[in-house]
């Protein structure tokens, strides 16, 4: 991305230059060097308000100077060098707040007295004491909250503009090529993790009744530019004048406000650590009134990503007469969950930059590429301006006996490893996607919207396309741009396929000699690997199963060795690494259900700790109300949802909060512990997910020296291991010990210090849980001096080891598809019950077990959260007002205008600039068509369109069913009895039900729809003929009337004035049922206008009332559709 590739680099550590936060973040050192992230000030009954946070200069965070002076966030990148960011507080004070806990160190010497070094302890010195046993509930929620009318917020769209505050095209730089510019929207699209040439499946949902499906491509256009303004500088918040501005015309204004307020809402655009500008709203009179309480649980990355959102969402959304509250409840003493930066005390680093505290990562560590949708990305790059080291791939493994292992036979038994995971990736569970409506490719990819319109809502068009009723349903296509369109990127409907995948097209002994091995003697090409008897023996088979058969048939196969075995099962052990579990439990159909959502890019490590995030998030703009030392011993809620009962959190202090709404943000394991209670109990399909899905530990064993021994340009390198029986080629001796110190990260990158950090993955990282400090720091040095036989390897000078099992806030390191574990348990997870919300990573089925997936979740949570306060975003109706064709320009306008009821800003300045005689043309032209429409009256309307698909017709009759059967399904593979397939899923099968229908069941419909399409044929014709006859009087009426009133004396008479009313009131008579074809209508080109009469008249007729013999079959046909497109 432009804006976080701005950003100054020096070689392959990206930096910035910052300054200090210490006077901003305020922090306290406290007993026993703690501090409190807050006051310690209780939520008093007298005062439902959180007392304000004194703040004096330079102690707040403002953005205002950072916005272009044109209100729109500009393409060039320069607000992202480094002098630029000079002008905003920075995080170094974040490394210090950080820094002042004080926890326990292990050394070689013996284990330590004090708590585990993942903050498990609490200290009752901390946090915030409060006097008050419980907080008094606010008054109930205010259902009054809506969207300002401000331009700085989203509003609610309700079909009324106030147009004057924006301007078309205003967002789109006039100097930038087109398709430069659309080229720019697509890849802002990807950047945002959203499809730039389809609709997201809840756009979808929000849109299909109300947009035309021709129109999908402008919306598309749209909102792909509202990204890109996020993109091209993500430390300002994108305001809805530049949202506007990124339509190309008036017509489209809804399109962009309904694209801006959804992304908005879903958390796309203005998300994380940036000031959103408060909306402007006039002061209500009376008392002010108590807002809504949100309480979020847990302050790890999706507790403060929610809160965070939800304080920016309130923002924008702010009324005048309420004060939401967001308050964050987290049973450390510290904030950032399972991600802690550790500091490092035994030595001084001279490596990193000034203000910058070696630490090392006791939890995560990685960011898995920024690339492709990373929200990550805005924040460390583009709001935080962290330093940050780019990882090489690993270089060198060391066998037992400490040598290198060769690189050739490494890549073999890789490649022998991935062939049998491939090949076990056949029996996954194959979902079946229903696909989402699309724009046209070609339009979006060159910057042009499309502006016909043939009547039919994306709902219409999806359903006969899923059908396969397109044909029937638009038998004309000629001159149609978009009504082909395809769904991007989507795999086609209809019954679920087998992925494809390389290792099926051959043999598994052909395959291996492809890759360099030799056949043992007996085996031929054809020869391949038999899994299907081991995987389908059971129901919830695992992965670990069906690996270990496939690598004992190789060893029949191939002349694998005990080194070869090693090499293997060091790869499980990375696998094992990835799942936080020995294979052994993972589900074989399921394992890798969030395949395809992975992000691209280099992995990358935070210099100086990972936890500067949410310390970030906590903190900036203004700190959040974090309340630390807050042990929620239980959940009371109401499961409705209806507001009639408000939800109370209970302390184990004996603290009680009370909120309209609870966001539980703790991992699984403490679900799965059962240490909170919640009442009532949690329904069973929520308790069946939990106690179905896998969560896992892996733990790290960090080793500080004095001096490097190792390669330091080297980012990690990797160790075998040895298996229970020296020399065994038995897989199972393998499995205990494969994941104990699999791989060492060489973190002097990060912490400026020679600082190793080893893995425990697997069943190693249950043995570290119970194995002594000594034991285990005497093995893994022991390791170190093997391999680094001919250099010095002393004794390290501190040493940290994590036990997250043993963590009683976490019970463990992240979920992982267990075998027993069913599709859709990770949505299952993130479903709210009532007024009680959940997120974190276990909620995030496309990013599970990843410090992005648990920040969406939060992101997911807060927009969850909003929507049962304000509802759903509102639609006008119609969505998308009927194009209005210009009138010449040199001539006098036409009585196009004369039947509409509201006119948009175009017309409005036009009237302002307009001539006494060119007023008085269009006074004389609207006293004609009143004296029209008084003596022969409206034109009659274009007959509806209705009964003409068959598919439509056949799904009145077998929705039912179809709904039926879908529901069945769904509760046996969820297990839950109350399931209910979702619309699209009855949908996508009743298309499959009509395609499969025998010819006899389909007849009766096919020949219902052919006998509505002849009679709606005949009902055009008629109406043809009516309107030429209309036309006809007409011309004869406005002969008589412009004879019996010339323009000279009728201005003369003076009347002028009172036509004028006259024929406005006449107009917005009969503008309800005049189509908008029709309501201008004026002589055809062949009767010749009066002399007298204003010579556009006849123009304007033809080309309102010019009827296309291709209408007879209700599909509009267009002479020039290029002249349709708007370039």
């Amino acid at each position: 991305m432009e804006a976080a590739a701005a950003i100054g680099t020096q070689g392959r550590d990206k930096t910035c230059e910052m300054a200090p936060l210490t006077p901003y973040l305020q922090t306290k050192a406290g007993p026993n060097g703690s501090f409190a992230l807050l006051p310690s000030d209780p939520v008093a009954p007298s005062n439902p308000q959180p007392p304000p946070t004194s703040q004096g200069a330079g102690t707040s965070l403002s953005l205002k100077g950072l916005q272009p002076a044109d209100s729109t966030n500009a393409p060039s990148t320069q607000n992202l060098q480094p002098a630029f960011l000079e002008t905003r507080p920075a995080l170094n004070g974040l490394h210090r707040a950080s820094n002042t806990a004080d926890y326990a160190v292990h050394s070689v010497n013996g284990d330590t007295a004090l708590a585990t070094p993942n903050g498990s302890t609490v200290s009752t010195s901390l946090g915030s004491a409060s006097g008050q046993k419980k907080s008094t509930s606010p008054l109930p929620l205010l259902q009054s909250i809506s969207s300002s009318s401000s331009t700085t917020g989203p509003t609610a769209i309700n079909g009324e503009f106030d147009f004057t505050k924006y301007r078309p095209r205003s967002s789109i730089p006039a100097r930038l090529p087109t398709g430069v510019y659309a080229q720019q929207c697509v890849a802002a699209a990807y950047a945002c993790r959203l499809n730039p040439y389809a609709l997201h499946k809840k756009e979808q949902e929000a849109l299909q009744d109300h947009l035309c499906h021709l129109h999908v491509t402008v919306y598309l256009n749209i909102r792909n530019g509202i990204l890109r303004l996020w993109t091209r500088n993500p430390m300002v918040s994108v305001t809805k004048e530049e949202a506007m501005g990124c339509a190309k015309d008036y017509r489209w204004m809804t399109l962009a406000s309904f694209a801006y307020e959804w992304l908005v809402r879903n958390g796309y655009i203005n998300f994380g650590c940036l000031e959103i500008p408060a909306a402007s709203v006039a002061p209500k009179k009376g008392r002010r009134k108590e807002g809504p309480v949100i309480v979020v649980i847990g302050a790890g990355m999706a507790g403060l990503g929610c809160a965070r959102q939800l304080e920016g969402l309130f923002h924008q959304y702010r009324d005048s007469s309420t004060s939401p509250r967001v308050i964050v409840l987290e049973g450390r003493r510290r904030i950032g969950g399972r991600i802690y930066s550790h500091p490092l005390r035994s030595l001084q680093s001279s490596e990193l930059a000034p203000g910058l505290v070696p630490k090392a990562e006791m939890g995560a560590q990685i960011i898995v590429g920024f690339d492709h949708g990373n929200p990550l990305d805005q924040i460390v790059r583009g709001q935080l301006a962290l330093r940050y080291h780019l990882l090489r791939d690993i270089s060198t493994i060391y066998d037992i006996d400490g040598s290198p292992v060769d690189e050739m036979r490494d890549a073999m038994d890789e490649r022998l490893y991935n062939d049998v995971l491939d090949r076990s990736g056949f029996y996954r569970h194959k979902s079946v996607i229903v696909p989402s409506a699309e724009g046209d490719r070609e339009l979006i990819d060159s910057g042009r919207d499309i502006s016909t319109s043939d009547g039919l809502t994306i709902r219409q068009y999806e359903e006969a396309r899923a059908a396969g009723t397109i044909g029937l349903l638009l038998p004309s296509k000629r001159g149609r741009r978009g009504v082909g369109h395809k769904t991007a990127d989507i795999k086609p409907t209809g019954a679920p396929v087998a992925d494809p995948d390389s290792s099926e097209e051959h043999p598994a002994a052909l395959t291996c000699q492809m890759m360099g091995w030799r056949l043992n003697s007996g085996f031929s090409t054809n020869d391949t690997l038999q899994l299907d008897p081991i995987a389908k023996a059971s129901n919830f088979q695992t992965l670990g199963a069906v690996m270990d058969e496939g690598i004992r048939q190789y060893q029949r196969m191939l002349p694998l060795t005990p080194k070869d075995m090693r090499l293997l099962n060091w790869h499980f052990a990375n696998l094992e690494y990835a799942n936080a579990t020995n294979i052994g439990n993972l589900s074989l159909s399921g394992w890798d259900q969030d395949m395809g959502n992975e992000f691209e890019g280099e992995h990358s490590q935070v210099i100086s700790g990972y936890q500067q995030v949410p310390y970030g998030l906590w903190s900036l703009p203004t700190k959040l109300d974090v309340r630390t030392n807050k042990i929620v011993s239980k959940i009371s809620y109401d499961p409705t949802g209806l507001g009639k009962r408000k939800t109370v959190v209970h302390c184990e202090d004996g603290d009680t909060f009370v909120a309209d709404k609870v966001v539980f943000t703790g991992s699984l394991g403490v679900l799965k512990h059962g240490s909170i209670e919640f009442s009532p109990s949690l329904p069973d399909w929520k308790r069946g997910a939990i106690d179905r899905l896998g969560f896992g530990v892996m733990n790290k064993v960090i080793l500080v020296f004095e001096k490097p021994f190792w390669d330091t340009e080297r980012d990690m390198f990797g160790l075998l291991r040895e298996p229970t029986h020296p020399d065994s080629m038995a897989q199972e001796d393998y499995s205990a010990n494969r994941g104990r110190f699999y791989l060492f990260w060489n973190c002097m990158k990060t912490t400026g210090l020679p600082v190793l950090i080893a893995l425990m993955a697997g069943d190693a990282a249950h043995q570290a849980e119970r194995t002594p400090d000594a034991e285990i720091i005497a093995e893994v040095t022991s390791q170190l001096r093997n391999v680094f036989k001919y250099t010095s390897v002393p004794d390290p000078l501190e040493t940290i080891i994590t036990r997250w099992r043993s963590d009683r806030f976490t019970r463990g390191s992240y979920s992982y598809v267990a075998a027993q574990s069913l599709p859709g348990d990770y949505d299952l997870m993130a479903q709210s019950i009532g007024n009680l919300h959940f997120a974190g990573e276990a909620t995030c089925g496309t990013h599970p077990a990843t410090v992005h997936g648990a920040y969406l979740s939060g992101l997911r949570a807060a927009s969850e959260v909003i929507e049962s306060l304000l509802g759903p975003i509102e639609l006008p109706s119609p969505l998308v007002p009927e194009k209005v064709t210009k009138p010449d320009q040199t001539s006098t306008p036409t009585s196009s205008t004369a039947g509409r009821k509201r006119k948009n800003p175009l017309e409005l300045e036009a009237e302002a600039t307009k001539t006494p005689e060119t007023a008085r043309r269009e006074a004389y032209e609207q006293a004609m068509w009143a004296a029209v429409h008084a003596e022969i009256g409206p034109p009659v309307p274009r007959p509806s369109r209705s009964g003409l698909n068959p598919f439509l017709l056949y799904q009145k009759d077998y929705w039912a069913k179809c709904r039926a059967q879908c529901d069945d399904a769904r509760r046996a593979a969820t297990g839950n009895p109350n399931a209910s397939a979702a619309r699209d899923e009855i949908r996508h099968a009743l298309g499959l039900m009509w395609r499969q229908a025998p010819e006899g069941v389909k007849w009766p419909y096919l020949s219902k729809a052919e006998a509505n399409r002849m009679l709606h044929a005949d009902q055009i014709t008629h109406w043809r003929q009516s309107v030429r006859e209309w036309e006809r009087k007409s011309v004869d009426v406005q002969k008589r009337w412009c004879a019996a009133h010339p323009f000279e004396t009728w201005v003369a008479s003076g009347a002028e004035a009172s036509s004028k009313r006259v024929a406005t009131d006449h107009a917005n008579g009969i503008a309800d049922v005049v189509p908008p074809t029709t309501v201008a209508a004026a002589p055809a080109s062949d009767h010749p206008a009066p002399a007298s009469a204003p010579k556009s008249v006849p123009q304007s007729a033809n080309h309102d009332l010019a009827v296309s013999d291709a209408e007879v079959d209700g599909a509009y046909s267009f002479a020039d559709s290029s002249a349709n497109l708007e370039l």
